[in-house]
């Protein structure tokens, strides 16, 4: 396995500081028991490689997504059609989002006494969100560094999502606002598919979930 792995991936793991990570020292072996068992060794040394490229590279020039699964709901789904409804006013209306859910317990074949429910993050338009950025924000290098440290993935509340084959632009994932719809509503005619995670981004995704959900080292004695 390549023991050159990217620098940012060693941090997550430490502890949690105001505006990043404290870096610490983990060797392969360590990273070796959080890649998936399931996966051949061939398969877990080019996840290691992807995880290595997207810090030399960007995750533009890393394989993101898939074409498989184009029907099976799974984790890490891009979903246009979703349901959610405004705070503010009440209104109901459909957005694009990403599926937090896991994929066995949105399986079909999985029989439940009280219907699932499906959680998921709303994804916009990362130039919607430089715009809003404008707003607040005089400093066009500020926003540029804003900007280029989302798409490095070291902000924990959204997750960076480059543009794919079936969607023309960059996106970001918001996880600090979650929705949930029942499970069965996957099946209505307004809702699509628009992104299968490839085994990168899966990885990815779940790193960001597990560190903006799930700190140890949040600096509270309970």
């Amino acid at each position: 396995m390549d023991k050159s792995l990217p620098r940012y991936w060693l941090t997550i793991f430490g502890i949690c500081t105001k505006d990043n990570f404290a870096e610490m020292v983990i060797d392969s072996n360590s990273i070796e028991t959080h890649i998936p068992y399931y996966l051949t060794r061939t398969q877990k040394e080019g996840l290691a490689k992807a995880l290595s490229d997207f810090t030399n590279c960007g995750a533009k020039d890393v394989g993101f997504y898939i074409d498989k699964y184009p029907n099976e709901p799974l984790q890490g789904d891009g979903w246009a059609g979703l349901d959610v409804f405004s705070f503010e006013n009440g209104a109901r209306k459909r957005i694009k989002g990403i599926i937090l859910s896991n994929t066995c317990d949105m399986s079909q074949e999985n029989e439940r006494t009280i219907p699932l429910k499906v959680v998921f993050a709303p994804v916009i338009r990362i130039s919607r969100y430089t715009e809003r950025l404008k707003k607040s924000i005089s400093s066009e290098e500020q926003i540029a560094n804003k900007i280029r440290a989302i798409k490095n993935q070291e902000v924990t509340s959204m997750f960076y999502l480059p543009k794919s084959k079936t969607e023309g632009h960059d996106y970001i994932a918001l996880l600090d606002d979650l929705h949930s719809i029942p499970v069965q509503n996957l099946k209505q005619e307004e809702c699509k598919k628009i992104f299968t995670l490839s085994m990168f981004g899966f990885y990815l995704l779940l790193f960001k979930i597990s560190v903006h959900f799930c700190r140890f080292h949040e600096g509270v004695n309970r």
